[in-house]
């Protein structure tokens, strides 16, 4: 009889555990429909592993103006702590943000389109994604999201000189850019493989964005593959400019005395465009162990379709020789940069130890005036954009992971009034904030 009940209780509890665990599974599948609260993503990483991303959702007005820094995992009450396994991601609409790798394996992570939405629990999933070739050493990081109905991407394993369309909401691939032909037409004898087979041309692995129905592809001719490196002979930047509605590439245009715009491995997008419609594009000037070049930031003004000429801001001439603008958002018709204080080249990007220090600027494009933020100095932002739109202001992550130094978010409104928004422990430094909406 012992052995009955005995047996009785196995199979019991055996079904209740079985249960929790579908109501769990359930849960942590089962997208939220509803975002009009508690639907603020902080995304972090931790000061001791820069591959681990975590991400904690909040409630903005209950979590402002802390005088002792958060320890983000103890402080469940207030924040919701998911690991999905992503990285940090830079684009987002509607209740949807997007990271492009995956697996905590720093630059070698695994390459996809990983949509990330908030579950039943409250906290980040991964809700869809597509599936990216891994062709390259370095995976292009680089997605363009226009609205809720068109997004584009690079999948060099599958096309390396095309650009493909998606629709953000459904996460299904909608059509393709060829750009070889434009391509071939304007550099007709471009080496396309090395010795191993291995892409030499890359398209939308550096810019890749949209401004009153064109699409800016960024056109790379590699010397090296294995760092993405450019020859010395390369001294322009080249952009394919293609009609959406037609799908035809109109023309490449270049840019001089700059080989590379932002970073070919990170996801910091390093385009923002203006309210009043210009583009700008951040050149950091690094050409990984190639030949660098000023760092310096440029533009396409609205209605136009070619660069600028007569307008440029130099961050090595303005700054000191080696100097670096590594993040840039467009706020308020200004232009905001995070600055290095110090030479800053591709070797130091992951020194230990590094004295590297970022400081944030806001620039007039009008007039050329700039000016120092009184914000505390960070860490540099190889991996991560650190500023962020929301609720109609401006907010600036501040990562820095030495316990000496403020480590949190500040935020900046139109009328140029700084505010110390939160304060969190240097075990994790803040790299992005998103707000999902329905």
């Amino acid at each position: 009889m012992k052995t009955l009940k005995y047996f009785c209780f196995i199979i019991l509890s055996s079904f209740f555990i079985q249960s929790c665990e579908v109501e769990n599974l359930e849960n942590d599948n089962t997208p939220r429909l509803d975002f009009t609260s508690n639907n603020y993503v902080l995304a972090v990483e931790e000061a001791s592993n820069s591959d681990i991303t975590r991400f904690f959702t909040f409630e903005m007005n209950q979590v402002k103006n802390n005088t002792e820094p958060y320890e983000l995992l103890s402080e469940e009450s207030l924040f919701t702590n998911s690991d999905p396994s992503t990285s940090a991601g830079h684009q987002s609409i509607g209740k949807y943000f997007f990271a492009m790798a995956k697996d905590k394996k720093g630059m070698s992570s695994t390459p996809g389109i990983y949509r990330l939405s908030l579950n039943m629990s409250n906290r980040v999933f991964i809700n869809e994604s597509l599936n990216l070739r891994k062709n390259n050493l370095f995976p292009s990081r680089k997605l363009c999201i226009v609205d809720r109905n068109l997004g584009f991407y690079y999948n060099e394993g599958l096309s390396p000189q095309s650009i493909y369309m998606f629709n953000p909401y459904t996460m299904n691939t909608t059509g393709s850019i060829d750009l070889k032909e434009a391509i071939m037409n304007f550099r007709p004898d471009a080496k396309w493989l090395d010795e191993s087979g291995n892409n030499m041309v890359r398209t939308g692995s550096l810019v890749l964005d949209e401004k009153e129905g064109k699409l800016y592809v960024s056109v790379v001719f590699l010397e090296t593959v294995g760092f993405n490196i450019i020859a010395d002979s390369e001294t322009n930047f080249y952009l394919a400019v293609i009609d959406i509605e037609t799908k035809k590439v109109e023309k490449i245009i270049s840019y001089p005395n700059t080989r590379t715009v932002g970073f070919f491995v990170s996801e910091n997008n390093p385009t923002t465009k203006t309210e009043s419609g210009d583009m700008y594009l951040c050149s950091w000037g690094w050409n990984q162990f190639g030949t660098p070049t000023e760092s310096k930031i440029f533009r396409i003004e609205r209605g136009e379709t070619d660069f600028d000429k007569t307008w440029e801001f130099n961050v090595d001439k303005y700054f000191g020789k080696g100097r670096i603008a590594q993040s840039i958002i467009s706020y308020n018709n200004k232009i905001y940069l995070h600055i290095s204080t110090i030479k800053y080249t591709f070797s130091d990007s992951d020194s230990e130890g590094s004295k590297i220090e970022m400081e944030y600027y806001e620039l007039n494009p009008r007039d050329m005036s700039i000016r120092k933020l009184d914000i505390p100095a960070s860490d540099p932002s190889a991996r991560m954009n650190v500023f962020s739109i929301v609720d109609d202001k401006l907010y600036i992550c501040v990562p820095n992971s030495n316990t000496e130094k403020i480590n949190g978010i500040y935020s900046i409104n139109r009328d140029g009034a700084i505010v110390k928004e939160m304060l969190l422990q240097n075990k994790y430094r803040p790299v992005r904030l998103y707000k999902l909406t329905n």
